[in-house]
């Protein structure tokens, strides 16, 4: 379209008027620059004009968790858009590879405007942490505080009249905030050890019974596999060995990888057992129940946030009939290297890499077989 600056210029302008305006108008040689304008800062803008960019959509809080300004720009803009929403705080914790549901307090508690958070998956580092933390207080709404983000383990506080006696904590529930971060982490990790005792175990443990020489019975010839017959003795043999097991307390042992000793955790429970579907105890998945006599032996260990905090476990074994050396207080429930008598005897022992977190809670359960 053909552009004449004099026909701005009322009806009574002299010629003079006319021809100046036209001489001095700047549209042809700065038109097609501001046409270039339209669109530029949305569609392709320069790496010079992100700073401002940034200023401009209020995105700076943002630049601490996406650091690459295009990416910045691009989901800055539609994050804000639904800010104050939970489709906020699912895509900014996916930026950093996360996923989280969302969980708020219900209306009788005295700080019902809290959130909780239960991630998808364990955190990766614990430099994550606070990314998590920054990225879930910018998206939720103003109103509503993060109080906890938890995976793996989670302990409630008791309510009196809605949850059950000795099923939660006095006041307060589970994890630790570290700091700089405001909300409260809980993460709970499990290993699954199922093992078969071997006569070196069962040696240094006291308790091994030579076998009568009776062989089991067993139907080999046929397709579906092998089926042995178990005879009285066989069976007496085996829970005679699990009764004889040394009394006191168990105590789980991490090795670093080169195979000295990181700590010793106390073991919260020890008992023969049986499977049993819905039983308290599981291993994998198998439950199994308490039981007299028994030929298999339950073991669980539940470390504290911040056991070994700084080393990463290669592999865990268990220790029977021990007691904490001096100085050592009697029920100390984490013993660092030296704290056991380094004679006695580990057994069930397994590679397993763990890497020790001031938020993260490792348990081993162990079903020992004899």
């Amino acid at each position: 379209m053909s552009h004449d600056a004099a026909a701005l210029l009322p009806t009574s302008a002299h010629v003079f008027e006319r021809t100046l305006a036209r001489a001095v108008d700047p549209t042809d040689v700065l038109g097609p620059s501001i046409d270039a304008l339209h669109g530029l800062k949305i569609n392709n803008p320069t790496a010079s004009m992100l700073p401002y960019l940034v200023y401009e959509y209020g995105l700076g809080m943002l630049s601490p968790y996406l650091p690459n300004l295009y990416d910045l720009i691009g989901e800055g803009v539609d994050w804000e858009r639904v800010r104050g929403t939970p489709a906020a705080v699912h895509q900014a914790l996916g930026w950093i590879g996360y996923s989280a549901s969302i969980e708020y307090a219900p209306p009788r508690r005295r700080y019902w405007n809290t959130a909780q958070l239960q991630l998808g998956r364990l955190r990766n580092d614990e430099a994550d942490l606070a990314g998590i933390d920054g990225l879930t207080w910018l998206s939720i709404p103003l109103r509503s505080d993060l109080w906890r983000v938890w995976h793996g383990h989670d302990v409630r506080p008791l309510e009196y009249g809605w949850t059950s006696w000795g099923n939660g904590y006095y006041g307060d529930d589970s994890g630790v905030r570290l700091d700089g971060i405001r909300a409260k982490f809980s993460f709970g990790r499990t290993v699954y050890i199922d093992h078969e005792m071997t006569g070196a175990e069962l040696t240094a443990l006291g308790v091994w019974i030579e076998p009568t020489g009776t062989e089991a019975l067993t139907w080999g010839d046929f397709s579906w596999g092998d089926f042995a017959w178990v005879d009285d003795a066989a069976l007496a043999r085996s829970r005679s060995m699990a009764a004889a097991m040394p009394t006191g307390t168990a105590w789980a042992v991490f090795f670093d990888a080169g195979g000295d000793v990181i700590g010793y955790r106390r073991c919260r429970a020890r008992s023969g057992v049986a499977p049993q579907p819905g039983g308290p105890y599981r291993v994998g998945a198998s439950y199994f129940r308490p039981a007299t006599p028994a030929v298999l032996l339950f073991v669980e260990v539940l470390t504290d946030f911040g056991d070994g905090y700084g080393f990463t476990a290669a592999a865990v074994g268990f220790v029977f009939g021990a007691e904490p050396l001096a100085p050592h207080k009697p029920g100390a429930a984490w013993l660092p290297a030296g704290g056991l008598d380094p004679d006695l005897p580990i057994v069930a022992l397994h590679e397993h890499t763990i890497e020790f977190g001031r938020t993260v809670r490792e348990r081993v359960a162990a079903i020992l077989r004899f």
